[in-house]
């Protein structure tokens, strides 16, 4: 007996190695994960619930929704209303590939909000989408701008006029361009 209480013991230390983590700590492991995987993660324990709202790097993924498109806006829409509003986003990540009835002015809102948490990197990928916002073309924090659309619509200003982005060092655009 004096055995199986030894290894009892010995599996409680091991057991609750991730409670003893800093908060700090699990917001940066949280950060790898794409935003549903963070929401899902932080109900397993009650100090973490809160955690999510720190994540620095959101990735959202409508894959991750089984292309159901409603679900996927809500769940963006309410984790971007409810975030920590003074934690600068350092990675914003949407991918949204085949999604058909997207509310344009819904992305436009979640970009800018992006964009006004100062990101470092910034990534849209998009099959039906037209309307990247003017502001990410003027943000002074962005270090990597990825820009995938199915097709890409010229634009009716000139490029000297919107873009400002003194601190860009990658620039990736991915797509068609539609000619009129």
């Amino acid at each position: 007996m004096g055995t199986a209480s030894g290894v009892k013991r010995i599996e409680n230390e091991y057991s609750d190695r991730l409670s003893r983590l800093s908060d700090e700590l699990i917001v940066s492991v949280l950060s790898l994960l794409p935003a549903k995987e963070v929401a899902q993660t932080c109900i397993l324990s009650k100090r973490w619930r809160n955690l999510w709202a720190a994540v620095p790097s959101l990735c959202f993924a409508m894959r991750d929704w089984n292309n159901d498109f409603k679900k996927f806006m809500g769940f963006v829409c309410n984790f971007l209303l409810k975030r920590d509003k003074t934690i600068d986003t350092q990675i914003f990540h949407i991918l949204c590939q085949d999604c058909s009835g997207i509310v344009s002015s819904e992305v436009n809102e979640w970009i800018t909000y992006a964009v006004e948490h100062n990101p470092k990197i910034l990534k849209l990928s998009f099959s039906d989408y037209d309307g990247i916002p003017d502001c990410v073309f003027t943000c002074k924090t962005l270090e990597s701008l990825k820009l995938k659309m199915k097709f890409w619509k010229p634009m009716d200003l000139k490029p000297s006029e919107i873009v400002c982005l003194p601190k860009l060092r990658n620039l990736d655009l991915e797509g068609h361009l539609l000619l009129h």
